[in-house]
């Protein structure tokens, strides 16, 4: 399913881009042209990380645990960011993890243990070209509300995707760090939330992380 939606959505990518540029008088060949300098420059918006400094030692130390844990490599960096909240971004061939400063202590691993699910299932190298553009633009529509109509031909393909590797990514993460579910609950007051565009609910992921099929990772 994830591969078919990724498909389908770089289609979609490359129909909407090359559209707009054959509406714009582009021609053919311009519009084969401009697709490549979308997605690099789309490659190189994904990964702007909002960094203000350095996660610290614990933080490092964790990171690395759980990687090793998860059967993946260690992240190259962990900074901080502003918020409630983490990410992981590309660093080369590897990747770096963000963690927000508002984060409590007990909510460390497991935030840390989602993001690093996105390096482990490649999502992270593969936004450029599927749900990136879609997030781009929802971002920008917050603030200019007309690129709401931009966004909605992209988000056909990439909102779903999102959702399903947010949600696997919660998988993952649940059988890596035992109390994650209960660090999720912890996002969401009265345990309910709703849905946004390129997110599932809070209620949909506890759902579906604790089905009996997630895969418990060895700590060896």
């Amino acid at each position: 399913m994830i591969t078919l939606l990724r498909v389908a959505s770089f289609l979609v990518n490359c129909l909407c881009v090359g559209g707009i540029a054959l509406l714009l008088g582009a021609g053919w060949a311009g519009a084969a042209a401009v697709c490549p300098v979308f997605f690099a420059f789309v490659w190189w918006a994904c990964s702007r990380a909002p960094a203000t400094g350095d996660a610290g030692p614990d933080a490092v130390r964790t990171a690395g645990e759980l990687a090793q844990r998860m059967g993946v490599a260690a992240p190259r960096a962990v900074w901080t960011l502003r918020g409630r909240t983490a990410a992981a971004t590309r660093v080369g061939t590897g990747y770096a993890l963000l963690l927000g400063d508002d984060v409590a202590p007990q909510q460390v691993e497991a935030l840390l243990a989602h993001e690093i699910a996105h390096y482990k299932t490649g999502d992270i190298f593969w936004e450029p070209f599927t749900d990136g553009p879609a997030r781009i633009l929802v971002t920008v529509a917050r603030a200019c509300a007309p690129f709401w109509v931009a966004a909605f031909p992209f988000l056909l393909f990439g909102a779903p995707l999102a959702r399903i590797t947010e949600l696997r990514a919660d998988k993952l993460a649940a059988g890596a760090v035992p109390s994650y579910l209960s660090v999720l609950k912890e996002f969401t007051p009265g345990g309910g939330a709703r849905s946004s565009l390129l997110y599932p609910s809070i209620r949909a992921r506890l759902r579906h992380s604790a089905r009996d099929s997630i895969t418990t990772w060895s700590s060896a």
